[in-house]
């Protein structure tokens, strides 16, 4: 009785088989194509299929991106451009030291880009830079003067020259004259007036804070008043009078022949 069921089941499997097949003859026939070759086709078009699926992609530049200052729907606020959470500070700008990072005094009322001028008034001096502080809030080293004169070669001799008279390359091709650090207003000016001109700019001069860090301005600052204080003595010397000798120690002429 087994040996029958088996038997059955193995001639219905086998009955379905062989119908599928006389199936796919007839389609064959009736398409005038062997039925080889209508497999075979079949298994191109899978392959071509699956070769274009693959190629499919999406170039960066068509991608979904929020671009900068542009709004959008997806956020409650309606800008793309997200904002640090509240209460926190983006790591590297916790800046405490107010008179390192802006060149100002931590008590100044205010921190301005432009200069304020007092009037002079009796018993008082004028002050152009009230808010600026005098000296470097870090120990000035030999390292950090090097790193200077590096920094300043890079970004400062185009208009401002190597000795800092304000003749740079630039300058000699016809564009405006940059300041001399050399003269008298420049050399009294505190160093942080210098960090806030490199920070903000001043006059025709852009602000190089996004190309200098805050470290390697005060560098290029360390670096000036090196540059001052060298052209100061070199103009000094310059302006002494030379040495006389007296007639005593003066060679007397020789009459012993010759020409005189």
């Amino acid at each position: 009785m087994h040996l029958k069921l088996t038997m059955s089941k193995f001639n219905g499997n086998f009955s379905r088989k062989g119908a599928k097949t006389r199936m796919r003859r007839k389609v064959s026939l009736r398409l005038g194509v062997p039925f080889a070759t209508l497999r075979e086709k079949a298994f191109l078009l899978l392959l071509l299929g699956l070769i274009v699926i693959t190629g499919c992609r999406r170039d960066m530049q068509d991608q979904p991106k929020m671009k900068p200052y542009r709004g959008t729907s997806f956020f409650g606020d309606g800008t793309s451009m997200r904002q640090p959470i509240e209460g926190t500070i983006p790591r590297g700008q916790l800046k405490t030291d107010t008179e390192y990072y802006t060149g100002k005094k931590a008590n100044a009322a205010r921190a301005s880009a432009t200069p304020a001028t007092q009037q002079p008034t009796a018993g008082t001096q004028t002050t152009t830079y009230p808010d600026d502080i005098d000296t470097f809030p870090f120990p000035v080293t030999k390292e950090v003067v090097d790193r200077g004169r590096e920094r300043y070669e890079i970004f400062c001799t185009a208009c401002h020259g190597l000795t800092g008279n304000g003749d740079g390359m630039i300058v000699r091709r016809g564009f405006r004259r940059a300041a001399s650090f050399n003269d008298d207003r420049l050399r009294q000016a505190p160093v942080g007036h210098f960090f806030d001109a490199i920070t903000n700019g001043w006059g025709a001069m852009p602000s190089y804070a996004s190309q200098i860090p805050v470290q390697d301005r005060w560098a290029i600052i360390t670096y000036i008043r090196a540059l001052q204080l060298s052209q100061q003595n070199n103009a000094a010397a310059s302006a002494s009078p030379a040495p006389q000798t007296s007639p005593a120690a003066s060679p007397r002429p020789s009459t012993a022949g010759g020409h005189q």
